[in-house]
């Protein structure tokens, strides 16, 4: 009995550390495999990168988007070139997409209380002292990410290369400049869509929705 166990354990120990040896035909298949994946990615790597700043740019939008709204809902004080606070009525993000391509869109202070932005009026809150228009509180070139992106279009807006969306104190009240009010691209006319793009051998898109209760959605 005691010899049937070490004979049957002597058996598992010589299966335990047995050994496979790996021939050279795997060898070679490997290392093609793992070469033919590498010149795969190298070769779609700039495309890679391009897609993924597109991403990335649509989604600081939406942020800054969401933090536009929080100014509106808290009311924060803006400073003027003297340390003053600034009398604002709201707070928003505009577009102009007259100059093609458009790479820039500005966060700004709503100081005359029309709830639009004038493009007239480009002054930093910060370097001017009491101002009575609007003024810029900071701007973003998505370029600076790829150089590839911009803004490509506008959807559900009448006709017009320009918009801006403002977050008016309490709630806060969101008023979308030139949204579509009847028969639009959209079903949804209480919406409006900002079109990234980047430009490569296969365009793709980012669409951020923002509608008239303060809801913000990248598609």
């Amino acid at each position: 009995m005691v010899f049937k166990l070490f004979s049957n354990l002597k058996k598992f120990q010589k299966t335990l550390f047995a050994k496979k040896g790996i021939s050279l035909v795997e060898v070679i298949v490997t290392i093609f495999l793992i070469s033919i994946f590498s010149s795969i990615l190298i070769a779609n790597f700039p495309e890679l990168q391009r897609q993924f700043a597109l991403s990335r740019a649509a989604y600081k939008f939406a942020q800054d988007l969401r933090r536009t709204q929080d100014l509106g809902l808290s009311g924060v004080q803006i400073l003027d070139i003297g340390g003053q606070p600034i009398t604002v009525k709201g707070y928003g993000i505009y577009i102009d997409l007259t100059t093609q391509p458009t790479t820039e869109y500005s966060i700004y202070a709503d100081v005359d209380g029309n709830h639009v932005y004038y493009p007239a009026s480009y002054n930093y809150c910060s370097q001017v002292s009491e101002p009575t228009a609007d003024c810029i509180i900071e701007k973003t070139d998505i370029k600076k990410t790829n150089p590839s992106l911009y803004i490509k279009e506008f959807v559900n807006i009448n006709g017009l290369n320009y918009t801006s969306i403002n977050f008016r104190p309490p709630d806060p009240i969101v008023e979308i400049q030139n949204k579509c009010q009847q028969a639009c691209a959209d079903s949804d006319n209480s919406r409006i869509g900002i079109v990234f793009t980047v430009d490569s051998n296969a365009p793709s898109t980012r669409t951020i929705w923002v509608n008239t209760s303060g809801m913000i959605k990248v598609q």
